[in-house]
C-alpha cells in the first residue's frame, strides 16, 4: 500500500512512529498478513452508588492489508466477547476506495458490534471515526517531520 512516487510518506511507514501509537495507547497487531495496532478502551458508568458498569471498546488501525478482502474477511471473523461492546477496524488506504462503512450487530447488537471503516489520510472521515482518523495525519506528519529533519526527504 503506497501512496505512491509522488513524495508522499508510505502508509506502510506508519509503524515507524510507534511512539505515537503508544501514548495513545495502542501496541503492534497482526492477523492473517495484515498489520496495525491495537487497543482496549475502557469505559465505565457510574452513579452516586459506584460503578453501575464496564465495558470496553477494542480499536484496530490497519495500515498493511489487501482492501476489500480483508475487510471482508474481518467482518466474517468478528465474533463476540464479554464486555465488548464495540470492535472498531480503520483500514488505512493509500487511495480512496469508496468503500463505506460496514457494520456486524451481534445479537441484535446486545453482544456488540463491529465495525469496519476505510480512511485515506487528509480525506473525510466519518463520525464514528473522529478520534482515530485524525490519528492517521498525525503519525504521517510526525513521519514527514522526523524524514526532513533527517534529511530523507527527497520532495
Amino acid at each position: 500500500m503506497s501512496a505512491g512516487d509522488d513524495g508522499v510518506t508510505d502508509i506502510s511507514d506508519l509503524g515507524l512512529v510507534s511512539d505515537l501509537w503508544e501514548y495513545w495507547g495502542f501496541s503492534p497487531w497482526n492477523f492473517e498478513g495484515m498489520k496495525g495496532v491495537s487497543r482496549r478502551v475502557t469505559f465505565v458508568k457510574s452513579a452516586l452508588i459506584g460503578e453501575v458498569c464496564r465495558y470496553y471498546a477494542d480499536d484496530y488501525i490497519i495500515w498493511n492489508h489487501r482492501g476489500k478482502a480483508d475487510r471482508d474477511r474481518i467482518l466474517n471473523v468478528c465474533r463476540p466477547k464479554p464486555e465488548l461492546m464495540t470492535q472498531r477496524y480503520l483500514f488505512v488506504e493509500a487511495t480512496e476506495s469508496g468503500g463505506k462503512c460496514s457494520i456486524r450487530s451481534f445479537l441484535f447488537g446486545f453482544r456488540g458490534y463491529a465495525e469496519v471503516h476505510s480512511f485515506t489520510p487528509g480525506g473525510k472521515f466519518e463520525k464514528r471515526i473522529k478520534d482515530l482518523a485524525p490519528l492517521v495525519d498525525k503519525a504521517l506528519e510526525l513521519l514527514r517531520s522526523r524524514r526532513k529533519e533527517s534529511g530523507g526527504d527527497q520532495g
